[in-house]
């Protein structure tokens, strides 16, 4: 098997684990925007933060933030502007425009926490530039603590992942091991796999996919997430490659049955891995080949 060859099943191969993990993905954010678990997150973080007299309450009834969903959702992300606006809306108690000296006298009667005060009169006293230098010092703050929320909900996404990973290749039967032998056994079918995906490389592309807006409403986003799915399913099918579990006359061997854990186990780890990972893994593996492919006459 020449190297061209082994190029062509390793493509093969690395653009099943993108499909799979691309899968598992989609599932997870297919669960995340049933269960609302984005929404659930920030909302919590606004009620134990702002928990005094029911701020975090005010905030979630804010006409800024209520206006940035479709009615009767609840927002997933709150743009820093927004948030720095609503807060020091929250502190001025008149309905008269704020600037500085006026918002100086408002926060300390306000019902913000004494902690969060006493960085905002910090702020204040520092201002150089007025009511400006104010907002970007609660943006930065809000940005720091979105990191930090999303950083505990990537962690708490990825136990789903992982449960959702050998979900989905135990249904399917996604074996390695039994994918690997059948681009061994069929260099034809593995090279056609590896011009089509050489050919369409650029439309796998999932940081190019557009986010799903905010205003969209829960079914919708499900909707647009099963279509995601169902084409998934179609590539996968279009590869023609060993999928699904058939009956087997007898018994597994032990050697048959450990290739077999093995090979699930391998696709298992994939699903979890990423798609991220795999595209970057599976482009960098198209342009070798290319550089590497003949001239024609």
């Amino acid at each position: 098997m020449d190297f061209a060859s082994i190029l062509n099943l390793v493509i093969g191969l690395i653009f099943i684990y993108f499909l799979i993990a691309l899968a598992c993905s989609t599932i997870q954010e297919l669960i995340a925007h049933y269960l609302d678990l984005r929404a659930e997150n920030l909302e919590k973080w606004l009620k134990d933060t702002f928990r005094e007299n029911n701020l975090g309450e005010k905030f979630l009834n804010h006409r800024l933030i209520d206006g940035l969903t479709a009615q009767g959702r609840r927002a997933s992300y709150i743009p820093s502007k927004v948030f720095s606006g609503v807060l020091l809306d929250l502190v001025n108690k008149s309905d008269m425009p704020y600037d500085l000296s006026s918002l100086k006298e408002s926060l300390k009667t306000s019902d913000l926490p004494e902690d969060l005060k006493r960085r905002l009169l910090q702020s204040i006293s520092e201002a150089k530039n007025g009511l400006e230098d104010v907002k970007r010092d609660i943006e930065g703050w809000f940005n720091d603590c979105m990191d930090r929320i999303s950083g505990t909900y990537k962690k708490k996404a990825q136990y789903f992942i992982v449960i959702i990973s050998t979900a989905v290749v135990i249904f399917l039967n996604v074996d390695t091991i039994n994918i690997i032998q059948y681009l061994y056994n069929h260099p034809a079918e593995s090279a056609a796999l590896a011009d089509k995906i050489s050919e369409n490389i650029q439309t796998l592309d999932i940081e190019k996919q557009a986010v799903l807006p905010d205003t969209l409403g829960t079914e919708a986003k499900i909707d647009l997430k099963i279509k995601e799915l169902k084409q998934i399913q179609a590539s996968l099918d279009a590869t023609k490659l060993p999928f699904g579990w058939q009956k087997v006359d007898g018994e597994f061997s032990f050697r048959e049955l450990t290739n077999k854990l093995l090979g699930l186990i391998f696709s298992i780890i994939a699903g979890i891995v990423g798609a991220p990972f795999w595209f970057q893994t599976l482009n960098k593996l198209v342009n070798l080949r290319g550089a590497g492919a003949k001239p024609q006459d």
